[in-house]
């Protein structure tokens, strides 16, 4: 069993290795590390080799690379993708841009990763990598599975199922994991103690139940919980969307507002729920924080502390596991929406629970979500189809318009406003865009 993981440098890199070397089955694996970074592609492998063994892989076959075109995907059975396309994913340019020139126009973004005009540019610049990716899978691993961490999830989701039909494309998130887990610490009941049913959008998932092993809704204990300010400030955009709806939803509340037109608008607003705005460096720093000599990762390279060998919550290793082992294994995965989520749009890339085993994946059907629940997502969910569509037509008035239809910019700019702003960042992100894009001009 051949995986390559491209973005090895990553967050995703590391703890993946270990996820995967926890499994003695996957131990005989070749694995390879991809990172156009050697700074960070250096201290990932010897980390991947130390963890081998640490664990007693003696025949993983452990290598890196630079990058992944000269065919280093041939033959893979799983290609793992979790990079950034044009700089760091969230500090120096162009995500400085990206954050920066819509807030000089009055459109506050907090991540901008997924929807909005932070989310339009990030697929622009990135999706053409990734679909080189599964263009390069076609024809040199065709029945290989694609294991996405890569945002925005959605749109990047939908470009490949659209351009390449026969990859098995698997997009990965860890909202809703690491959700049940905070909800439980929240109620102060261990989380195998819940049982729920989540779906919904990639970071707007809903949990549309929520409740005890003997039947009794959590809802109420949940409600009553976040009266304490202490654990209401820790999630104030999520709790105040469990007020009013009746269900909580997924993603942070930075994550969120951005998706909503009722938090970053309006200044007042924005005081009430957010402390501070995000300020990226127009430079970034040289290495990734989880790469300095005090990070973790590298204290344990150094042997000043245990290897965290234990295995986390993140999907990927699970999946291949699942399928190599046919071990049935049940996880929440963005895939299209074929007869998924009933009062959503086919076009759109949905986010439910479903099934691998050695047979493939398995997307179970939940059938109609709350209409108000719905309605919140469909906005997100059309803005996400439109800026898919520019990608994949080439068509960058429908870019600009997946930003003008997106709620939370439409709440904060005019339609003119929105295409200033628009044009500002084709002219600085020219460098980034011209292989796909060709030469960009103002609409």
């Amino acid at each position: 069993m051949k995986v390559v993981f491209i973005g090895a440098g990553s967050g995703f890199g590391a703890r993946t290795v270990v996820d995967l070397m926890s499994f003695p089955e996957l131990r005989d694996c070749e694995l390879v590390l991809v990172d156009i970074n050697p700074d960070h592609l250096r201290p990932v492998l010897e980390y991947a080799q130390k963890v081998a063994v640490a664990v007693g892989a003696d025949s993983a076959k452990i290598r890196g690379e630079l990058g992944w075109r000269d065919g280093v995907l041939e033959g893979a059975d799983y290609v793992i993708t979790a990079f950034s396309q044009g700089g760091p994913g969230y500090n120096g340019v162009p995500y400085y841009y990206e954050i920066n020139v819509p807030r000089e126009h009055g459109i506050e973004q907090r991540v901008a990763d997924t929807v909005g005009i932070g989310g339009v540019f990030r697929v622009m610049r990135t999706a053409p990598e990734l679909l080189a990716i599964a263009q390069d899978m076609e024809k040199r691993c065709p029945g290989a599975w694609l294991l996405n961490y890569v945002n925005p999830m959605s749109m990047l989701t939908r470009i490949i199922c659209k351009a390449c039909p026969g990859i098995t494309m698997l997009g990965l998130c860890h909202n809703i994991q690491y959700g049940i887990r905070d909800l439980a610490n929240w109620l102060k009941v261990p989380y195998k103690s819940l049982r729920y049913e989540c779906a919904g959008i990639n970071h707007m998932d809903w949990f549309l139940r929520l409740e005890y092993l003997d039947g009794r809704s959590a809802y109420g204990d949940l409600l009553k919980a976040i009266e304490d300010p202490a654990i209401y400030q820790k999630r104030p955009v999520q709790f105040e969307l469990l007020k009013s709806f009746g269900y909580f939803t997924t993603e942070s509340s930075g994550h969120l507002a951005e998706y909503l037109p009722y938090f970053l608008p309006r200044e007042r607003d924005r005081l009430q729920f957010f402390k501070d705005a995000r300020n990226p460096e127009r430079v970034a720093p040289p290495t990734q924080p989880r790469w300095n000599p005090d990070a973790p990762l590298v204290k344990e390279l150094r042997g000043e502390v245990p290897l965290n060998l234990k295995r986390s919550f993140e999907y990927g290793a699970h999946i291949i596991h699942a399928h190599e082992t046919d071990t049935v294994y049940r996880m929440h995965i963005n895939v299209m929406n074929e007869q998924l989520i009933d009062n959503f749009s086919r076009e759109t890339c949905v986010e439910v629970e479903s099934i691998v085993d050695r047979m493939g994946l398995h997307p179970l059907r939940y059938g109609s979500m709350p209409i108000e629940l719905a309605a919140l997502c469909s906005n997100m969910a059309n803005m996400q189809t439109l800026g898919s569509d520019a990608f994949l037509e080439k068509d960058l008035h429908k870019a600009y318009l997946a930003c003008v239809i997106d709620s939370c910019t439409a709440a904060s700019a005019t339609p003119a406003t929105i295409k200033t702003c628009f044009n500002q960042l084709l002219e600085l992100e020219k460098p980034y865009l011209k292989d796909y894009w060709g030469d960009v001009a103002p609409i």
